[in-house]
């Protein structure tokens, strides 16, 4: 398996060997069937707190914490701290407490610091083939195993890393570990990396480190394709056109994702310019309605006249890529032609192809 490593990465939640959960009440003092249900959960007292210490992976404290809190309708009455610490507990005018419900928002997601902890994060391949079915390049994914052994998607990652407060570096962490695993894996032809621009205040900064990578594997920039999900409001619109021309500036390529209608089309691309356009898989999936056929086609008739290449995500059947293919789009991913899978199995794919 091709997966992330932990290097220097900031985990807030995990990367202490011991940590304290302290509760305090919002108002006055615990109440006695409060104190009760915090002792049942293992909690002593602490000053004004009550407060139990636990290890690197706190969430199973926590979790008879909440349980019993719950039981005995206390979550809206108290307040909570996690913190690091190999010390005492502190007084609890110094905590930075949150409320139960910000506390159980965390716990659930700790289970993608687990993962990254366990080297338990993968980079999953896609096909993106031409019209005469040659593989053009690829497209990464990010995948997690569950400790059942169950994948778990991207969005699911992304979401937990927004609980977790990491997902910044999340995002460059994975953009650097698709150009590992598909330079590691001698493939050829452009890779796709998936883009959140809202986070992106200085791109410059931001771009650095992909930089870097990119130039140490030997990957031109142009075969980079810096995949950014589409923006509607002016004030993210500009945002993005300037992430786009700085990414532009440095060599990178472009892609345009979700684009949906001829209106989105015509509003986005000018502003953009991407390389590359990519029809929203629900519309692609459509090809077979008239009407959707007729914004298909001139999407795609608008997109080549900006100088653009189009893509078509989630093709699924023969007749769909058929479909799309005599409506003139260039490109095609789906699991018509495969899923997003480990990279051994695109090698196996590719051996056995070959």
């Amino acid at each position: 398996m091709l997966s992330i490593t932990l290097k220097n990465f900031n985990l807030p939640w995990h990367q202490h060997d011991h940590y304290w959960i302290g509760v305090v009440a919002k108002e006055g003092s615990l109440s006695p069937k409060i104190t009760q249900a915090l002792q049942q959960a293992g909690l002593s007292a602490a000053g004004n707190a009550m407060a139990v210490k636990t290890g690197q992976r706190w969430k199973a404290a926590w979790d008879a914490v909440y349980t019993n809190l719950q039981q005995a309708s206390g979550l809206n009455e108290v307040e909570v701290a996690v913190f690091p610490s190999e010390g005492d507990f502190p007084d609890a005018a110094e905590l930075d407490r949150k409320s139960t419900a910000a506390i159980q928002v965390i716990a659930e997601n700790l289970w993608l610091g687990d993962a990254l902890l366990d080297d338990r994060i993968m980079c999953y391949l896609q096909p993106v083939l031409s019209q005469k079915d040659k593989i053009f390049g690829y497209e990464s994914f990010a995948r997690a195993k569950g400790e059942d052994g169950k994948i778990i998607g991207g969005d699911k990652i992304m979401e937990a890393s927004r609980a977790l407060g990491i997902e910044f570096a999340i995002d460059r962490m994975l953009q650097v570990q698709a150009i590992k695993t598909f330079v590691a894996s001698d493939f050829n032809g452009f890779l796709f990396v998936n883009f959140s621009p809202g986070f992106i205040h200085r791109p410059a900064v931001y771009l650095e480190g992909l930089s870097e990578t990119a130039k140490s594997f030997g990957i031109i920039a142009k075969h980079l394709v810096l995949d950014f999900t589409k923006s509607e409001t002016p004030r993210d619109m500009a945002h993005l056109k300037s992430v786009c021309e700085y990414a532009r500036s440095r060599g990178y390529s472009i892609a345009l994702d979700d684009i949906e209608s001829l209106e989105s089309a015509t509003k986005l691309v000018p502003e953009v310019k991407p390389d590359f356009i990519k029809i929203d898989m629900k519309l692609a999936r459509l090809v077979a309605d008239a009407s959707s056929r007729e914004v298909i086609k001139r999407i795609v008739e608008f997109a080549h006249a900006s100088g653009g290449t189009v893509i078509a995500e989630g093709v699924e059947t023969e007749d769909m890529f058929l479909g799309l293919k005599q409506l003139g789009v260039d490109l095609f991913q789906g699991y018509y032609f495969s899923p997003p899978v480990p990279v051994e199995v695109v090698l196996k794919r590719t051996i056995a192809t070959g």
